[in-house]
């Protein structure tokens, strides 16, 4: 401890059983607070009942009954409106099906007695119906879930004594976008240390050890480190967001369309120079659209830049079609930007 600079300790919720009287407990939490205020602490909300009588706990409350069993129910605090989404709002059916299974699978994992969930269920019920959900899907998840059991029968899977352990699986530590690097450098810098620990130590992530010198030593990450996440829907339809958030260069090239005038446009080369700058050419092709593009006129070698969030081979066709009103004699104004590319 002697090289970390500041220290914040706290203890949060506990519970536990105490044989002697509601005088001797007070006694015994006073002296455990003189023992403990050296380091700052100090228990200073505490609830004592007798035996058969409910102790809350987080959203638990809990006792022991005259034979010793301990029995559960559901703690809900004053403050709780017991209100939830109203079935009235935009959201797909799912959704509401999923808000009430999961509160009634929560009732069902806190309580151990079919008595005391059928009447919390009840009370559950009775809120949601409230808030217009349809009668007959309350009632079908909560009769389904009064009849699950409470604990699920761990499955074993029986291996050969001679299977090959499979190898260790990396923790990913995944940043958003290069916003968590900070995180990561840390994570990088202490690994080593890490795999010290008696967490990892005798974990699977440590090397086997080997009779061959040629063979590596350990190679077992335990971290991979991934820069952003997966791609969504969202990111898939927004070129523009992937374009800027990576560094994805690459040919543009035709799309290969039937009679399409904006493919014989379409440069060969991965990057082009203007104003003395070297500018490297997106993936892409005369379909994608909400790009900047960049023309070279094949006479000059001048070049124009422009933006659009229609596909690059329409932007095209509107240039095309100015040239053609100035052909035409039309009265136009040439200093507009929509006749830079022809004039």
């Amino acid at each position: 401890m002697g090289q970390v600079a500041s220290v914040k300790r706290y203890i949060d919720d506990g519970a536990g059983q105490f044989t002697g009287t509601t005088r001797q407990f007070s006694t015994w939490i006073n002296k455990v607070n003189e023992n403990i205020a050296p380091y700052g602490l100090e228990i200073d909300e505490f609830q004592v009942e007798n035996t058969a009588e409910y102790v809350s706990f987080l959203d638990v409350q809990f006792t022991f009954n005259l034979q010793g069993q301990l029995q559960t129910d559901l703690h809900v605090k004053e403050t709780d409106s017991r209100s939830y989404l109203h079935f009235s709002s935009s959201h797909p059916n799912h959704i509401f099906s999923g808000i009430v299974y999961s509160q009634c699978l929560r009732l069902r994992r806190i309580i151990n007695s079919n008595e005391r969930l059928e009447a919390q269920l009840n009370i559950l019920k009775g809120a949601f119906l409230e808030s217009g959900y349809p009668k007959k899907m309350v009632e079908n998840i909560a009769t389904k879930v009064l009849s699950m059991e409470r604990m699920l029968t761990r499955k074993k899977v029986d291996t050969p004594a001679q299977q090959t352990p499979l190898p260790a699986v990396p923790i990913r530590v995944i940043s958003s976008y290069g916003s968590d690097n900070e995180l990561v450098s840390v994570v990088q810098k202490y690994e080593d240390h890490l795999r010290r620990t008696r967490s990892f130590s005798e974990s699977e992530y440590q090397p086997a050890p080997s009779t061959t010198s040629s063979a590596p030593k350990g190679n077992n990450k335990l971290f991979q480190f991934v820069k952003k996440t997966g791609s969504t829907l969202r990111s898939r339809l927004v070129t523009s967001k992937q374009l800027a958030l990576g560094a994805k260069h690459g040919k543009t090239e035709p799309c290969q369309r039937r009679n399409c005038k904006c493919c014989s446009m379409i440069l060969s080369k991965d990057s082009i120079t203007t104003n003395g700058k070297r500018i490297r050419s997106a993936p892409g092709n005369c379909k994608t659209y909400n790009i900047i593009y960049l023309v070279q006129c094949s006479i000059c070698k001048k070049n124009y830049v422009g933006r659009t969030i229609n596909n690059l081979h329409k932007r095209m066709d509107g240039h095309r079609s100015k040239f053609y009103e100035i052909i035409d004699g039309r009265a136009v104004d040439i200093t507009s930007d929509e006749y830079s590319l022809d004039n």
